[in-house]
């Protein structure tokens, strides 16, 4: 074999090793990002200590250990039990990523992971109303999800950091004017733009396709209300990930957001089996609640009144447990008023304005004051 037929080969077979290694890689995040998604959290723990056992400079496995502690947040937002261990994750990222950065600032992957670990720390704060550290969060997120793009093109998951950022700072500016001086200083947004790079993300990106097929249908869901859209990309990622409660609960409130009474029924039912089967994700009392009271709002829609009231009040039952009072949830707010509006039904006059007036003083949710008042003074029509 000639000299040059030999390096000829050689350079081959490294460039191929080198694309087997980066696809082998690729497939151990894709198959952790996935155990994650199946709530299967000790598995995608397990895969990504491997990264760092590997390489303890790579920010790679830090960051997504630091995500994976964040689903489990996210699973039930109001338990702050893995707040503190969430926290020291993305501290420990931070430090590595920092470190990459510093012995090369044009690495484009850490300063992606920095931006992206900063970025969803700035929802934690937001979900903890410490809305000071969420701002810095979110700008210096942003900032380095930006340069990171700029240094890198063809990495369509920074996409779902701009496009987040894009339509969540147009919205809050349409919908609250008065925090235009706070965000004074940081790009304007469009709501468009950002819809479109989520889009493209969903269906182009390498790793964050199904972050943004969820950020997708949550977006549609509670601030577009806009449920056929919605419905798309919860079928999509319930389909694909049948042991997730997070995306079951979005396709549920698509049921209920387009009066489909029995599909969100039977939806609710097989979430509660799962919840008393002790399933990972379900067996909690945020999942009860939630699934109790959506039951009892698809039965009373079909004049099903006995067993709304068993599944209003089991709503009720479980919010004493967890909530403190005048600290309510809304779907204790609301179990209370759907009793109201039942014995209105059933001209039962006295018991329905019992129930108003106990809407009347607990917290106000989106009006809730103002309707049990109106249900009180003129009835339910």
């Amino acid at each position: 074999m000639s000299v040059r037929l030999f390096t000829k080969v050689f350079l081959t077979l490294l460039i191929f090793q080198q694309i087997s290694f980066s696809q082998t890689r690729d497939e151990q995040i894709l198959k952790g990002i996935d155990y994650v998604y199946r709530i299967k959290f000790d598995s995608a723990n397990a895969l990504f200590q491997s990264f760092i056992d590997q390489n303890q400079k790579d920010p790679t496995g830090y960051f997504f250990q630091a995500m994976t502690e964040w689903w489990k947040i996210y699973l039930n937002k109001e338990d702050r039990s893995n707040d503190d261990n969430y926290l020291v994750k993305v501290d420990k990222c931070i430090k590595v990523c920092e470190e990459r950065i510093d012995e090369n600032e044009n690495d484009d992957w850490a300063t992606f992971l920095l931006g992206g670990v900063i970025g969803y720390r700035g929802f934690m704060n937001v979900m903890r109303d410490n809305w000071l550290k969420a701002i810095d969060d979110g700008r210096e997120g942003l900032n380095l999800v930006q340069k990171s793009y700029e240094m890198n093109p063809s990495n369509i998951d920074a996409t779902l950091g701009l496009g987040i950022y894009n339509y969540a700072v147009d919205y809050v500016v349409q919908r609250y004017p008065i925090l235009k001086a706070v965000l004074f200083f940081f790009p304007k947004g469009n709501k468009e733009l950002g819809l479109t790079q989520l889009k493209n993300c969903a269906e182009n990106g390498r790793f964050s396709k199904p972050e943004a097929n969820a950020v997708l249908a949550f977006i549609h869901l509670s601030y577009e209300k806009n449920y056929i859209e919605a419905e798309k990309y919860a079928l999509k990622l319930n389909a694909m990930y049948l042991e997730n409660p997070v995306f079951e609960r979005f396709l549920g409130r698509c049921h209920v957001g387009l009066y489909r009474w029995q599909m969100g029924d039977s939806l609710y039912r097989k979430m509660l089996v799962k919840a008393d089967s002790n399933i990972t994700g379900y067996n909690n009392n945020y999942i009860r609640r939630e699934a109790n009271y959506y039951l009892g709002l698809c039965l009373s829609r079909v004049n099903n009144f006995d067993e709304a009231l068993k599944y209003y009040e089991q709503t009720i039952n479980i919010c004493r447990q967890m909530e403190k009072p005048q600290e309510e949830s809304p779907y204790h707010v609301f179990a209370v008023l759907g009793i109201g509006i039942i014995h209105d039904q059933r001209w039962n006059r006295s018991e329905a304005i019992k129930y108003y007036d106990m809407v009347l003083n607990m917290r106000d949710v989106d009006n809730s004051r103002e309707t049990a008042q109106k249900f009180k003074t003129e009835g339910f029509k």
